[in-house]
């Protein structure tokens, strides 16, 4: 049936939709790229990040003593300056990487009818039906399936350093934190990569889900068609009226014509050639079929010479520019029939001695 959506959308659909904000867009990817880059950070730096913290703990410590305006005018600066130490690079992380985890999801893209005031965004029924939506579901399925993952690994995980941690209190401060940081690290690696295998099976369904949504019918399809083009109706009148305007242009340079070249029926054009005002022939108009026709007819009323010449009528309509001179290697043909066209203006036949 025509009315069932089995056409791909179209490059038009696709932008109409892109306009309104409705792109393919997975949020687990753009997470995913912004918790790989702050395990990255964290991992790469771990040392800067734990000595900040560590001056961050201690610095307080080395005034407990001292009057509290003279501690805080102490601390103030150091503590400012260790904690942008650590957070800073984790709010540029989550700027920079975030725009461009989105960039390379949707490009750049500025969506104003999305920000833009609705009343369907106050109703209370329609946000509703909005929270209960196929899309919410999925969203929220796609959720539970994501802390089943994460729940399965972390325990599985667990479950094979639990021997190792029960033997931790023997191993002192030092070791401790060693074994700590190592097991740390192996859920870290386990779990990013259970989330990009997440995040890279959402980015499929999602760019799936959005094509699916923007699927148009048979119907929808030939509307755009007639809009992007025009009813064939509307079109086809377009294009006699240009071809009647171009004629009527045509007809108005033909009558300063000196002489209509023609194929007999098919072809016609009109040159001009004044040796004290033009260097060369110069064409003035041109046309086959119902516009050679034209400029042959107008040519007849106004006492125009039209002369026959099948070759040199069809290498000037093939060549030759309109409001152009003639091209060179048309000279010797042309200058012949201007001098046919001069002997008949004379009143001498074609052939006869000067």
């Amino acid at each position: 049936m025509s009315g069932e959506k089995t056409e791909q959308p179209t490059h038009k659909k696709l932008m109409d939709a892109r306009k309104k904000g409705q792109v393919a867009y997975s949020k687990d990817f753009t997470q995913t790229i912004l918790i790989l880059a702050m395990f990255g950070y964290m991992i790469g730096g771990a040392q800067g990040i734990v000595e900040s913290i560590g001056r961050l703990m201690l610095l307080p410590m080395d005034f407990i003593h001292q009057p509290f305006q003279a501690s805080l005018d102490a601390v103030l600066l150091p503590l400012m300056k260790d904690g942008i130490t650590v957070l800073l690079p984790f709010v540029l992380i989550v700027l920079g990487i975030g725009i461009f985890a989105d960039a390379l999801q949707v490009g750049i893209m500025f969506a104003f009818e999305a920000v833009k005031p609705s009343a369907k965004k106050l109703n209370a029924l329609a946000n509703a039906k909005n929270m209960v939506s196929k899309k919410n579901m999925v969203e929220f399925l796609k959720n539970c399936i994501k802390v089943g993952f994460l729940t399965a690994l972390l325990f599985i995980v667990l479950r094979d350093e639990i021997p190792r941690l029960l033997t931790l209190p023997l191993a002192g401060i030092v070791g401790v934190g060693t074994a700590i940081g190592s097991l740390l690290y192996v859920v870290i690696v386990n779990v990013a990569m259970v989330y990009v295998v997440l995040a890279l099976a959402d980015f499929v369904w999602q760019r799936f889900n959005h094509k699916k949504q923007l699927m148009m019918s048979k119907d929808e399809v030939k509307r755009e068609y007639k809009e992007a083009e025009g009813d064939p109706h509307i079109k086809g009148a377009r294009k006699q009226l240009h071809q009647e305007m171009m004629m009527s242009g045509m007809v108005e340079k033909t009558r300063k014509a000196s002489v209509v070249v023609t194929n007999p029926t098919h072809v016609a054009i009109a040159l001009y050639y004044d040796e004290d005002k033009t260097p060369l022939p110069v064409v003035l108009a041109k046309g086959t079929d119902l516009v050679a026709k034209r400029i042959v007819a107008v040519a007849r009323e106004e006492g125009i010479p039209v002369m026959e010449n099948v070759p040199l009528a069809r290498a000037l309509l093939e060549q030759a520019q309109l409001d152009q001179y003639i091209p060179s290697d048309l000279l010797e043909p042309v200058a012949e029939v201007l001098r046919l066209v001069g002997q008949l203006a004379e009143g001498k036949l074609p052939g006869e001695p000067q």
